[in-house]
């Protein structure tokens, strides 16, 4: 899902493990997994920075929603076919 820049390219290994993590991080927000400093530590040792969330926020939020979405959908389906 992120392991190509928008105009089909590799992105550096810096770029993919940030936007990996933060999209970890933000799925596991939303179902109140509590992560504490893991994904902010992960993205150190790779060396992400500010800026490099910042300019694959648009990745990042897209990715995530598209994960949550799948997550939703499919507790949705699984308690309508649980009843």
């Amino acid at each position: 899902m992120l392991h190509q820049t928008d105009n089909g390219e590799r992105s550096t290994k810096t770029v993919r493990e940030t936007e990996a993590e933060a999209v970890a991080f933000v799925v596991s927000q939303s179902v109140d997994l509590d992560t504490n400093t893991a994904s902010s530590d992960y993205i150190q040792i790779y060396a992400g920075s500010k800026a490099t969330l910042a300019a694959s926020l648009d990745r990042i939020q897209h990715a995530a929603t598209a994960i949550i979405s799948a997550i939703l959908d499919h507790r949705d389906t699984g308690a309508a076919t649980d009843r």
